[in-house]
């Protein structure tokens, strides 16, 4: 339900401060991790301000705007970063902080898996089409927490079929050992994908929509990963896969991730009043 709270959360000043506060807590995290040489070297919270920029507003590195550093210095940045594998680091502390806020225990036992094809601009790098979706690019495989927060995530062609993408989170999967049991649809029915599940010590627990049912249909547990994947379409540079990399692609994603979760821990969402 609305309420004014949720009104006050929105207001256009509250939102920018925000933004520039979870920007900020980033750089810093960013530069904890990984310690400029030079006292002259760019400061961290602009390249890590206009790599937001880039992903919100889309478009080509070189498109950033004069205010901001050399796109070379921005993009160099952000593969280091991602050599360094802080990306997939951040994601796990931001995620075990946003559960810890919401009185949860900061390891999960639950996971929820999906993956959303999405098309591709003509760059070099692998891609495919999915035939199912009528899609020609790339399919993003999401691990979220029962709350819809992002655990893990890869990146393959979209030609991939879903019972085939499972081993695509296997280093995601490996940061989280306390997941006792995976949610998903009916594409991952094949045995190698029980078996995926099994070696990783989860519950392969498949979801399957009532086939009777016509229309809309909330799924048990299936909705929480569709509207992580609909919280991407705030990022206009994650509309379409820009990158000519596969890691890269998953950066991208993982970046809006974290800086989306910083957000909400400095702006949560207002807590519901129990029903009387």
């Amino acid at each position: 339900m609305w309420t004014e709270a949720h009104r006050a959360r929105h207001e256009a000043g509250l939102k920018e401060m925000v933004s520039t506060c979870a920007v900020e807590e980033l750089a810093q995290w960013l530069e904890r991790a990984d310690p400029p040489r030079s006292e002259r070297a760019t400061p961290i919270v602009r390249v890590v301000d206009a790599i937001a920029w880039h992903l919100r507003v889309g478009g080509p590195w070189r498109a950033l705007p004069g205010d901001f550093p050399a796109w070379r210095t921005v993009y160099g940045w952000f593969r280091r970063w991602l050599e360094l594998g802080l990306f997939d680091r951040l994601l796990c502390d931001v995620a075990r902080q946003r559960r810890r806020a919401a009185g949860r225990r900061p390891e999960p036992s639950l996971g929820i898996i999906d993956t959303q094809s999405v098309k591709c601009i003509p760059v070099r790098g692998p891609r495919g089409y999915d035939g199912a979706k009528k899609v020609l690019g790339r399919k993003r495989v999401a691990l979220v927490d029962a709350d819809g927060t992002w655990l893990a995530l890869a990146v393959v062609p979209a030609s991939t079929q879903e019972r085939d993408t499972l081993p695509a989170l296997d280093a995601g999967k490996a940061a989280w050992p306390s997941l006792r049991e995976a949610i998903l649809d009916g594409a991952f029915v094949a045995e190698r994908c029980r078996e995926w599940s099994n070696g990783h010590g989860m519950r392969h627990h498949v979801v399957k929509r009532d086939p009777e049912q016509k229309g809309f249909v909330v799924v048990e547990r299936r909705w929480v990963v569709e509207r992580s994947f609909g919280w991407l379409a705030h990022w206009g540079g994650l509309l379409l896969d820009r990158a000519g990399r596969l890691d890269v692609s998953a950066a991208r994603i993982a970046f809006a991730a974290v800086l989306s979760g910083v957000e909400a821990l400095l702006n949560p969402m207002p807590v519901r009043a129990a029903a009387s």
